[in-house]
């Protein structure tokens, strides 16, 4: 398998600048300080991976490293009320794990955007029964 190096931090202001939107307005959206996203594209502070999820799925960007075949998928909108529900249910069920079960931060991820699409699912099933 060949190793792919990406530049996040080129990434991010490539990201943020083309979506023309202002610093405030993208640390709104991450939960974090203006200066935050100011230091994130300047390459002065480390953008996790579930920071670069959020901000490619709400700017509807492809990830580093996404073919164009993936790029062309269909992005919904992500809907943070269930995203942070999905969060907080693999957060919590991991911290009771024992110290060397537990998940990194890409598994964490992995596993939100797994109960995420779950919510997705059963929320669309909800309300087309309801209908």
């Amino acid at each position: 398998m060949r190793e792919i190096e990406i530049n996040v931090t080129a990434w991010a202001d490539t990201a943020i600048a083309a979506s023309g939107r202002k610093n405030k307005e993208i640390a709104e959206i991450l939960d974090l300080s203006p200066a935050s996203i100011s230091r994130i594209r300047k390459g002065e502070q480390a953008l996790s991976a579930e920071h670069m999820l959020v901000l490619s799925r709400e700017l509807k960007t492809p990830l580093p490293g996404e073919t164009d075949r993936e790029e062309s998928r269909d992005r919904r909108d992500l809907d943070r009320g269930l995203y942070l529900k999905a969060l907080d249910h693999v957060v919590k069920d991991n911290s009771r794990r024992p110290p060397e079960d537990r998940m990194n931060q890409f598994e964490i991820l992995d596993s939100v955007f797994f109960v995420y699409e779950a919510l997705i699912k059963i929320n669309s099933t909800e309300q087309n029964g309801s209908a």
